[in-house]
Parts: structure tokens; C-alpha cells; sequence
């Protein structure tokens, strides 16, 4: 039986979260972005909460924005702390300052003139921080460059919603984008081209929902395997390698192979790695049944932590905080924010 992990806090937000990020340079200030579909309208809005998580373990809300679209996910410059970026409903993105809990926008963009069509998830370059990578419900997929303010479509996309990615980061994989939707395909694209390298059609039983690359934090001694979890409820890992089993390169039409997939009894709806250097734990937040904390070796894994309590709705938003000390993760209908603590169990 898995462990229960411990509660450290619980809050309750204004309107259903969607999306959870804490402050990579302060693990105090927890940034959340909400997602409210008004019924009679069909209007979506939301806000941009910003939480202090003290040391006497209570959370309290210290500013909130609101925003006249729905805020779908949110994530920080890796390597400048005070910009955040929001991925909204209505196809633009906004670029945030956020310094000692006070937040500014900076700019909104125009990702596509069609306000139907939301934007899903928001990726930095890892190797380029000034290109994010977006998706879309249209099944498209487009890399935004911050500098330039130009945005490039690739080439490939999906039948359906594309609902996350995830860029290439180690050796020879760092001109490759990986993307899932929810037609179940796992596509890789050469950021060179814009075309796509393969398609994968069938590994997945629904739609690919998380992909989670190697970094140089994060198991980067097994930079030729890569992590999906998919609304099956499977967490599956890859192994990119081609003929050259020393070389994780890529070639096009060849398929990468499974390796190990297990159930994780919820929607795997999002992959976070521990922030710690040589820590290769993984965070997954699991929709419908709370979250968990999976322990890596090589392509193998296993559960180490479950964490439900009152996360009665679904589990769409986590994150780890920069000192590995805690995790926060949010619950949609219920509107239910947690702090629970990764290695403390519950009495």
C-alpha cells in the first residue's frame, strides 16, 4: 500500500483553479491562475492569484487580477524569475512582472486572431528562453519568440486538441519538440524544419495529456527516454534511441519504443520534476484521484506517495517548491488549494 502523504495547509480560491506554479527564487509566493465558464453566456474569465505560504504553515491570498479570458496554464522564465507568462482562452498569452508579490502585466500577445481557440499549455526553451512553446485546441502547435515578438506555426499538427509538450533539452535531441493531444498521438518535431520527424498513433489509449523530457536536473544521465501520461491513466516511458544505442538522436518514421507503463489510477494530467539536483523524484498530478510522488530509476519507476484529502474534484494543477521542502497542488470545482509536505507521512 502506498504511503499518504502529510497536509501541511489548505485554502480555499475565489474561482476554480487551473493552473499552480511557485516562485522559483521564493518558496513562499505560490502563483495560480483560475478558469471560470459562465453557463448562461458561455463566457470564460478568470484571475491571476498570487498566495504567501508562511512558516506558521497557513496560505493567504495577497493579490488577485482579474482577467476577461480564462487562464488555461502559467509558467516562469527559467532564467529570469520575475517574468511569469499566462496562456489564456482566447488565444493570447500575457507576460507578467512579478516582484515581492506584487504583479504587472507587461505585454498580451496575440497568439491567434480566432478567440476560440484557447491556448492549452505554455513550455520555455530550456536551451533559448526566449522561445516558448505554445499549443492550442485547434490542434496546432506554435513557437513564440519573446525578443522578436514573432510567432512561428509548425508545420505538424493534431486532429483534435493539443493539450501539452515538452522541449528536447540534452545532446541531440535539443532541436526537437514533443507534442500530445487528444486524437492519442505523441508527434516530435524538428524545430529546424517545423516538419514532423514521427507520429506516435498508438502507444497511448486516450489522449496524450503530459510529456516530460530529461533535463540537466532531472535523470540527465537517461536523456534518450521520455515520460507520458495520457487521460488512460497510464504513465509510460520511451526510449528515443534509433540504430545508435550510444547516440539519443532521432530519425525520421522510426518509432520509439515502450518500456514500462503502469497505471496510476487518474488522468495523468501533469509531470513535475523535483527541483533538486540527483533528486529523480516526479510529482504527477492525477485529475480525478489527487496526486502522487514517483520515484525514478533508468525507465523504471515506482509510487512512492499518494495525496488526496480534500481534492474531491479534479487535480489539474502542482507544483514542487524550489527547496524540495513541500508541494502544492489545486482542484478545480472544488476551488481547494493544499500544501502537503513530499516525505512527511500523514498520523
Amino acid at each position: 500500500m502506498v504511503a499518504t502523504s502529510a497536509r501541511l495547509a489548505k485554502t480555499i480560491t475565489g474561482l476554480p483553479p487551473c493552473c499552480l506554479r511557485i516562485h522559483p527564487n521564493d518558496a513562499s509566493c505560490i502563483c495560480i491562475g483560475t478558469y471560470k465558464l459562465e453557463e448562461d453566456t458561455g463566457i470564460k474569465h478568470g484571475s491571476l492569484d498570487v498566495y504567501k505560504y508562511d512558516s506558521n504553515e497557513s496560505i493567504s491570498l495577497i493579490t488577485s487580477i482579474p482577467t476577461t479570458s480564462a487562464i488555461l496554464d502559467i509558467k516562469f522564465n527559467p532564467k529570469e524569475a520575475s517574468q511569469l507568462t499566462s496562456v489564456h482562452s482566447n488565444g493570447h498569452l500575457i507576460i507578467w512582472s512579478i516582484k515581492n508579490y506584487e504583479i504587472s502585466i507587461v505585454k498580451e500577445v496575440v497568439i491567434d486572431e480566432d478567440e476560440s481557440n484557447c491556448i492549452t499549455s505554455i513550455f520555455y526553451n530550456p536551451n533559448d528562453p526566449n522561445q516558448v512553446l505554445v499549443t492550442l485546441t485547434d490542434g496546432s502547435v506554435a513557437i513564440y519568440n519573446l525578443i522578436s515578438g514573432t510567432t512561428s506555426f509548425l508545420d505538424s499538427q493534431h486532429t483534435l486538441e493539443c493539450w501539452t509538450g515538452s522541449f528536447g533539452e540534452l545532446g541531440q535531441l535539443q532541436h526537437v519538440v514533443y507534442t500530445g493531444g487528444d486524437d492519442s498521438q505523441l508527434i516530435a518535431h524538428d524545430l529546424r524544419t517545423s516538419q514532423p520527424i514521427w507520429t506516435l498513433s498508438r502507444g497511448h489509449n486516450a489522449g496524450v495529456v503530459s510529456i516530460l523530457s530529461p533535463s540537466s536536473l532531472w535523470n540527465s544521465s537517461n536523456g534518450y527516454l521520455l515520460w507520458t501520461g495520457s487521460y488512460d491513466d497510464h504513465l509510460r516511458v520511451w526510449d528515443l534511441r534509433c540504430i545508435d544505442k550510444s547516440n539519443p538522436s532521432l530519425m525520421e518514421g522510426y518509432i520509439p519504443k515502450k518500456l514500462h507503463e503502469e497505471n496510476l489510477g487518474g488522468g495523468v494530467w501533469r509531470l513535475i520534476p523535483s527541483p533538486i539536483e540527483n533528486d529523480n523524484r516526479l510529482l504527477s498530478c492525477c485529475m480525478y484521484d489527487g496526486a502522487r510522488i514517483i520515484s525514478t530509476n533508468g525507465a523504471d519507476f515506482t509510487v512512492d506517495r499518494y495525496f488526496k484529502n480534500d481534492h474531491e474534484s479534479m487535480s489539474y494543477g502542482g507544483d514542487w517548491s524550489s527547496n524540495g521542502s513541500y508541494i502544492a497542488t489545486c482542484s478545480f470545482y472544488d476551488k481547494v488549494v493544499q500544501i502537503w509536505s513530499p516525505d512527511k507521512l500523514e498520523k
